[in-house]
């Protein structure tokens, strides 16, 4: 004993070597049969070993722009422009990360002890083996696989495994659809639905929307705002297929209203053929019957109609054919006042004139007789609010129709 504690003092000797490297070495038992306690795993700092993904410079609302937090707003804040949407360099759209209620299955190539199956609970954990509980709320498939792979090999095994994650099962995607939509609210739909449909959900986009800005905002994990405005006008016009959103749960999107003075570009009449709109608009019609009788009718037709369409439908006791003495009334954003169009129906067919055979567009009146077109305009002169805007007209329109405007002698109550 005195003689191997003696060589001991100049170095290490076999029989040392032997005990205390190579048998361990040979003989070694992973750390997890050590251990059947199960412990929490806190969130992993990003593999320095693995590749960085391309940078992603999210675009952040200025701190200095004041946003409206009514979730009724239609407007994007003056100011600001998001960034146009493009499928390849717009990534916050595309990719898809976990959150409460999504699936997902993990394997782990040779070792499949380490195999589960499991759902996202409310705060983003699942419970995995013997790694316990670990949060995956707001990564990637990609960053799953990276996480689980880095803390087996830390932990557990002598290198890194290979695994492999998928998504089995999706999370409903309950957003909000606000601006010049028919029915703003919200909705929820399924994983992949593309952005017309969810517009034709909403009641179809307004008269005075502007689907070359649709602007889809979304919040991160880390609670940084990201937008990007979609333009569903260009593709539309050149035969081209519709960008490919991933609508994710959470987003809001926001139909533009189309700006006085930039729709020198934008046909408005081919855009209300689509499928894009509110597939009916409503025309109402102004006309005499019998002894100084008024009816008052609501005429629901196709959107992109035009006025003889109108015509088309209306009642037989109607005399509009024969009728030189007819008026069409609506509200002009860019001249900020309601104007009036003289039609003459016999022209319009015989002679084929276009233009008096205009394209129709929601809410518009149509006025049968001068002595009725007077007695509208004069309504409109003397209301003790001014008409400012479509929505005025609107209001007027339907507070006529309502009867709430006419006496029984069909005056107005002014």
């Amino acid at each position: 004993m005195s003689q191997f504690i003696r060589v001991t003092k100049h170095g290490l000797s076999f029989a040392s070597f032997v005990s205390v490297v190579l048998i361990p070495h040979l003989f070694c038992t992973p750390s997890y049969a050590q251990s059947d306690t199960r412990q929490d795993l806190p969130i992993l700092s990003p593999n320095p070993l693995a590749p960085s993904p391309a940078p992603v410079t999210p675009t952040v609302i200025p701190s200095n722009t004041q946003v409206n937090n009514d979730t009724t707003f239609n407007v994007v804040p003056q100011g600001y422009q998001p960034p146009p949407f493009n499928e390849q360099e717009s990534l916050e759209l595309n990719e898809y990360r976990l959150d409460f209620g999504d699936v997902i299955a993990v394997n782990v190539l040779r070792f499949p002890e380490f195999n589960f199956s499991a759902a996202l609970d409310a705060k983003g954990n699942v419970i995995a083996p013997l790694l316990g509980r670990i949060s995956l709320k707001g990564l990637t498939i990609e960053e799953v696989e990276n996480k689980i792979r880095l803390e087996l090999g830390n932990r557990f095994l002598k290198e890194p495994p290979q695994v492999v994650a998928a998504l089995t099962g999706q999370r409903p995607v309950n957003l909000t659809v606000v601006g010049e939509v028919g029915r703003p609210g919200y909705y929820t739909i399924g994983q992949g639905t593309p952005l017309n449909i969810v517009l034709a959900q909403a009641g179809g986009t307004t008269q005075q929307a502007d689907i070359r800005s649709i602007i889809i905002k979304r919040t991160l994990h880390d609670g940084t705002i990201v937008e990007e405005k979609v333009n569903l006008y260009q593709p539309l016009i050149e035969g081209k297929r519709q960008p490919q959103v991933r609508l994710q749960a959470g987003d809001t999107i926001v139909v533009s209203r189309l700006q006085v003075g930039e729709d020198q570009d934008y046909d408005r009449l081919f855009v209300s053929r689509t499928n894009i709109p509110d597939p009916v608009i409503t025309v109402r019609l102004v006309a005499p019957t019998g002894a100084a009788g008024v009816t008052l009718r609501n005429i629901n037709i196709p959107n992109g109609s035009s006025f003889l369409d109108a015509v088309a439908l209306l009642p037989e006791f109607v005399p509009l054919i024969t009728n030189n003495e007819v008026s069409l009334v609506r509200f002009d954003p860019e001249l900020g006042r309601v104007v009036t169009q003289s039609l003459n129906v016999r022209e319009t067919i015989q002679n084929s004139d276009v233009t008096q055979n205009v394209p129709l567009r929601d809410d518009d009146v149509i006025v049968v007789s001068r002595t009725l077109l007077g007695r509208v305009l004069g309504g409109i002169r003397i209301i003790t609010q001014p008409i400012r805007d479509i929505f005025g007209f609107t209001d007027f329109i339907q507070r006529t129709f309502d009867g709430s405007l006419f006496d029984r002698r069909n005056n107005f109550r002014f």
